[in-house]
Formats: structure tokens, C-alpha cells, sequence
């Protein structure tokens, strides 16, 4: 038995020295952990967050972990992005065409709303049906956002002077249109006019786009750094992104089920109604998903230029395709 013990007995640090090799090589197959990515969206949840919530469930697929993040009126995503809190944010792709010029530097990588759903309503009892028909009405808009800007670029284009009517501000929601304070309120196509629909008040709408006023949405930025610095990160975010948009629009009911699952104030009824609406905007230009093309973001920039709010602009320096060209070619994934 002594004899034994001495064949089989292994010194106690030559012992110690092979835990300590076994356990390094278990840690070397070990799958190195996901990188925690945030996207930091502009507003509070709703439809708009759809292909993202799912992006989220995608994300371990591409070896991140993404965490989609609300926002509110308090929250700036350009300044959430910039200080480095967040990786990846959404703003109208004005105001970062805007932030670039004072030096920003960040870098567009897809887009949200491949057109702006900005419409002007007004009710059918007070035959307001084209730009024309504004002279002389209180049209409300929300200072600062798209429905200003292209209230502006609209009365241009159709050489009304703003003097000849009287536009306020309208606040946010349907409440001072409801009330007859405004004869025309500036909106999102996906979403007041629900808002009115689900409330029974019927409403006309006069579509920008169809007097030749053509803006870019919403858009996915990040630091142009993180881009240069971190590009396979850049490109498993633009992946999940990708497979979240396809699978939220081809079922928008399961879509709208998760968004309520993770943001519980969520009305899906009207959500729902959104989502199906705002499918021509979500789906990308000519139905190339999160795509908008050169010749949009110029006539949005010819645009901004007339109203002297941007002094020039170059495509190449703002918008970054590669990711995205990269994930589209892809095909559908699962």
C-alpha cells in the first residue's frame, strides 16, 4: 500500500502548478463576454422603438449585449453619444447635419425614417387643402423640431409669405387642435393623426413630400471615432439592427407585444395603428431597409441651406454606408 501511495502521490506544488494550467486553459475556450452597447433614442417609447426593442433580442447573435434607452425632453442624444455614455443614439438627421458643422464629428450610419412623416391636419369642415389655404389660419407647430423646419421649407416652396398667417405653438399631442385654438397642427403621419382616429375626430392631411419638400427622418449616429476605433463593434450593432427592422415589419403585431413587454405604458392599440402606418417610412427608400439615398440627404441640405441653417454639405463626411451595406448583404436572417 506505501508503494502505491508513492507511485500515485503527486507533490503538493507540482499539484497546485497543474490547477493553476487547467483552470488557464478552461479560460482560454471560455467565449469572451458581449460588449454592453446602448442606444440612446430622442423620445419616449413607441412604435418608433420597434425594430430596435427587437434589435435587442438579436444583439447576443452578433456578440453585444444592446440595451435601448428612452428619452424624454431633458435628454439630449447628440450630448449622450458625445460624452461617451452612449455608443449609438437617434436624432433628426437635421439637427446632426446641423452639430457637425460646429465640429461634432459624428458619423450617420442608417436611417430610422428614410423620409420625414411631418403633415399638416386640419378638419374637413374648414376645406383647408393646400399650402395656399394656411393664409389667413393659426397653424401650430413644436418649435425646434421637423414640423417647423419643414412648415418653413413647405411656404418657401410654394412662395407664401409666413406673415399672412399666424403660426403658434401648438404644444405636444392633439389638445389645442381638438379644441379649435388651431385650424392646421403640424404632425407625425404615424402618430397624432391616430391619436385623432382612435378619438373619432376625422381629419384631412396636406403631405410635404407632395409639393416637392423632401427631408431625411430620423437617424443612427455614433462618434465617428468609435467607427474608426471600434469598427466590428459599429458592425454588431448595424447587424442586430438590421435583423430587428425585418423581423419587427414582418410581424408588427409581435413587435408592438415586445415594445409593451419592456416599456409597460404603452397604449399597443394605438401603437399597433402606428406601426402599420409608419411601415412606408420604417422600411427604408425604394424598400432598401434603414437606407435613405444621396439625392434625398442633398434636398434636404438644399433645404436647410435656403433657410441658413446649414452653410454646406458633403455626403461622404456625414453618412457612412459600409455597415450597413455590409448587413443588408447579408440576407434575411432568422
Amino acid at each position: 500500500m506505501s508503494s502505491l501511495r508513492r507511485i500515485i502521490a503527486v507533490p503538493a506544488p507540482i499539484a497546485l502548478l497543474c490547477l493553476f494550467a487547467c483552470s488557464l486553459c478552461i479560460s482560454c475556450h471560455k467565449p469572451p463576454q458581449p460588449s454592453q452597447v446602448i442606444l440612446q433614442r430622442e423620445w419616449t417609447a413607441n412604435a418608433e422603438f420597434a425594430g430596435d426593442v427587437w434589435a435587442e433580442e438579436k444583439a447576443p447573435q452578433h456578440g453585444i449585449r444592446l440595451t435601448v434607452k428612452e428619452g424624454s425632453e431633458v435628454i439630449d442624444p447628440v450630448k449622450v453619444v458625445r460624452s461617451g455614455e452612449a455608443q449609438f443614439g437617434i436624432a433628426s438627421a437635421d439637427r446632426i447635419l446641423r452639430e457637425n458643422e460646429r465640429g461634432a464629428d459624428l458619423l450617420i450610419l442608417a436611417t430610422s425614417t428614410y423620409k420625414s412623416p411631418v403633415v399638416f391636419l386640419s378638419h374637413p369642415k374648414d376645406n383647408i387643402r393646400t399650402p395656399r389655404d394656411f393664409i389667413g389660419k393659426r397653424v401650430g407647430i413644436q418649435s425646434g423640431t421637423n414640423t417647423e423646419l419643414v412648415l418653413k421649407s413647405l411656404l418657401r416652396s410654394q412662395h407664401l409669405d409666413p406673415a399672412r398667417m399666424k403660426i403658434v405653438e401648438s404644444g405636444w399631442g392633439t389638445a389645442t387642435f381638438q379644441t379649435g385654438d388651431l385650424d392646421v397642427l403640424g404632425a407625425f403621419d404615424y402618430d397624432e393623426p391616430v391619436q385623432l382616429e382612435l378619438k373619432g375626430i376625422p381629419v384631412s392631411a396636406i403631405r410635404p413630400e407632395e409639393y416637392g419638400v423632401h427631408y431625411v427622418g430620423t437617424v443612427y449616429f455614433t462618434r465617428r471615432s468609435l467607427a474608426q476605433q471600434q469598427p466590428a463593434l459599429v458592425q454588431a450593432f448595424i447587424n442586430s439592427l438590421v435583423d430587428g427592422w425585418r423581423s419587427a415589419l414582418a410581424d408588427p403585431h409581435t413587435a408592438i407585444a415586445k415594445l409593451v413587454a419592456q416599456f409597460k405604458d404603452i397604449d399597443s392599440t394605438k401603437e399597433t395603428k402606428s406601426l402599420l402606418i409608419g411601415r412606408e417610412y420604417f422600411e427604408g427608400e425604394n424598400g432598401k431597409l434603414l437606407y435613405a439615398s444621396p439625392m434625398r440627404w442633398q434636398e434636404m441640405a438644399d433645404n436647410l441651406k435656403a433657410l441658413g441653417l446649414l452653410r454646406s454639405f458633403d455626403f461622404n463626411q456625414n453618412v457612412d454606408y459600409r455597415f450597413l451595406e455590409t448587413s443588408l448583404s447579408r440576407g434575411p436572417r432568422q
